[in-house]
């Protein structure tokens, strides 16, 4: 296989392999079952639309896992965000994409029980504070909605104005509020990343386009209140020990919801 390599991430490599493909290689030693899971995943998903990419298959390569992909030719919406401010015209294209996804059902892992999963499975917070979460997340609805699971703007393609969704590791059934959090808890409440200058503009702009979001998404902070405190809780079990400023925030954030 001849390949180029055209993105990175914290998990994964993207290289081009031609004929319109690129392969998602996973990191070596990364959990092959986490690499079938995404996969299984995205073929949940394949049908549900233009905007859904498509995979192909599981493949290994150099003693690593990857997933055959469609090649987009595009930018993601964080990078236009970030370059254009034209804050209302991408904030309302992520909306309107996450009202199609949520429209659709889908039959997988139920988002609460992933979320109870995860809460269990943090040692950042004493078995006091996570009695009193799962409490919380136990009168929440259930639902059966296609979630993503981790649908912000780093993760939605722009090729040619049409706009294309990656990453289906998170893809779980659920409530369309759950996955709604989760966007805002992703665009409002992580930190600003290092390299920024101006943190209180940038803070900003964070809360600006969330708001934008919810405007036209047409749910207000109020009815995801109680699920942001659980969306919050449990993305302590994804951080890794570096990630020491959004841990901080994440605790600070659960002592204010009395947690």
């Amino acid at each position: 296989m001849t390949e180029k390599l055209i993105g990175r991430g914290n998990t994964a490599d993207v290289f081009d392999i031609g004929g319109n493909k690129v392969i998602k290689l996973f990191k070596a030693g990364y959990p092959v079952d986490s690499v079938q899971k995404e996969f299984q995943n995205s073929k949940l998903v394949n049908m549900f639309g233009p905007y859904i990419v498509k995979s192909h298959e599981l493949v290994t390569h150099d003693g690593r896992y990857g997933i055959v992909y469609d090649k987009i030719d595009g930018r993601s919406l964080y990078d236009l965000i970030l370059e254009t401010y034209d804050f209302e015209k991408y904030s309302i294209a992520l909306a309107v994409l996450h009202k199609k996804i949520l429209s659709y059902k889908v039959k997988a892992d139920s988002l609460k029980s992933i979320l109870l999963r995860n809460i269990e499975n943090t040692d950042l917070i004493s078995l006091q504070c996570k009695s009193k979460l799962i409490s919380v997340l136990e009168v929440l609805p259930e639902g059966d909605c296609f979630c993503h699971g981790d649908f912000h703007f780093g993760n939605i393609m722009v090729s040619r104005e049409n706009y294309y969704i990656i990453d289906y590791m998170n893809v779980c059934s659920g409530h369309k509020y759950g996955d709604i959090a989760r966007t805002v808890y992703l665009t409002e409440m992580t930190p600003v990343p290092a390299g920024i200058t101006d943190r209180e503009q940038f803070l900003q702009i964070k809360k600006t386009i969330t708001d934008i979001y919810l405007k036209e998404m047409g749910v207000s902070r109020d009815l995801l209140s109680d699920w942001l405190t659980v969306i919050a809780a449990a993305r302590l079990s994804e951080l890794s020990d570096e990630q020491n400023n959004e841990i901080n925030s994440i605790l600070d954030y659960l002592a204010l919801c009395g947690i």
